[in-house]
């Protein structure tokens, strides 16, 4: 299973069609987002989708993310 994340509340409205369409985009904080859901979603064996299009997906290890976004938080 994939859920699927998008980096500007736009992005994620273009996208809800068809059997996402009353669905409704919402805010997620960083930590939160690092803390329950990739967390959770690992336990639960959830991949997520980044940026994903009306026509394609990637999927990300979240091993991989929770890397990436630790190495660029080191930024600010």
């Amino acid at each position: 299973m994939l859920v699927p994340f998008f980096p500007k509340k736009e992005f994620a409205e273009y996208c809800a069609v068809n059997e996402w369409r009353n669905f409704k985009a919402e805010p997620i904080d960083l930590y939160v987002f690092i803390d329950k859901w990739l967390v959770g979603m690992r336990k639960d064996g959830i991949k997520p989708s980044i940026f994903p299009t009306n026509e394609d997906s990637v999927m990300v290890e979240i091993d991989v993310m929770l890397n990436d976004i630790n190495n660029e938080l080191e930024n600010y």
